[in-house]
């Protein structure tokens, strides 16, 4: 098994970055109670991937805890909750259903694997986990949100995050009609995934401006065309 995951690390570089409208690929996983799937089960349901360890003491447990949060306001028809380890030759399947217990009650599943594959597709996300030599394992705090195809929907780095935003987010990706203002808000977090955190620090007010201004040419040339309609 360490040779394995040392060959996927030593590999990890030359493997194929996953971008926005990626599928992510079928790798096999295991539950917290010894069940076997992959991303493809969840086929027809946006999913929502957090990636954890249960020997973190600190940026973890608050991961897990909005999961579960996140877990209660959605609707496990529409979305699929995931945490995937980053430490899979500790995680096995019994730490994990001790660890997903202290969350309380919710839909959300916590997972591992084999090793390198599962260490392979991290890095392909861009989460780059990276043991530490203390029991730790240090790596980037990423949500990856995948759409009813199982193609990446939008990454959300960071762990500001809130489950209220999340669960819009996971709407979206699962193809449920929201309110204009949210579509409205969901187009400016987008723009912000490709174009950088400064659009999507805009606030209400100042997108709806935006947007308005950018809406204003289509509406004179509307309002030309049916004077000259009611002229004619």
């Amino acid at each position: 098994m360490v040779a394995l995951l040392a060959a996927a690390l030593a590999l990890a570089p030359f493997a194929a970055q996953l971008y926005q409208g990626d599928t992510v690929p079928p790798v096999p996983l295991v539950d917290q109670d010894g069940r076997s799937f992959d991303v493809a089960h969840f086929r027809g349901r946006s999913v929502v991937m957090a990636f954890v360890y249960t020997r973190c003491t600190d940026r973890c447990a608050l991961a897990a805890a909005k999961l579960a949060q996140l877990a209660r306001l959605t609707d496990s028809s529409e979305t699929a909750i995931i945490a995937l380890t980053v430490d899979p030759a500790y995680d096995r399947p019994p730490e994990l259903r001790r660890y997903r217990r202290f969350f309380g009650p919710a839909p959300w599943t916590i997972a591992t694997g084999e090793p390198a594959a599962i260490t392979l597709l991290e890095r392909r996300l861009g989460v780059a986990p990276k043991p530490n030599g203390l029991q730790r394992v240090d790596h980037n705090d990423l949500v990856v949100v995948l759409d009813r195809a199982g193609r990446i929907w939008r990454f959300v780095p960071g762990d500001d995050w809130t489950p209220q935003e999340l669960t819009i987010v996971a709407r979206s990706a699962a193809g449920v009609r929201q309110s204009p203002l949210t579509e409205l808000q969901l187009f400016f977090a987008d723009a912000s995934a490709r174009c950088g955190r400064g659009v999507a620090s805009l606030g209400v007010g100042t997108a709806l401006a935006i947007a308005f201004l950018l809406a204003l040419p289509i509406g004179i040339s509307f309002v030309r065309s049916v004077l000259r309609f009611q002229s004619s």
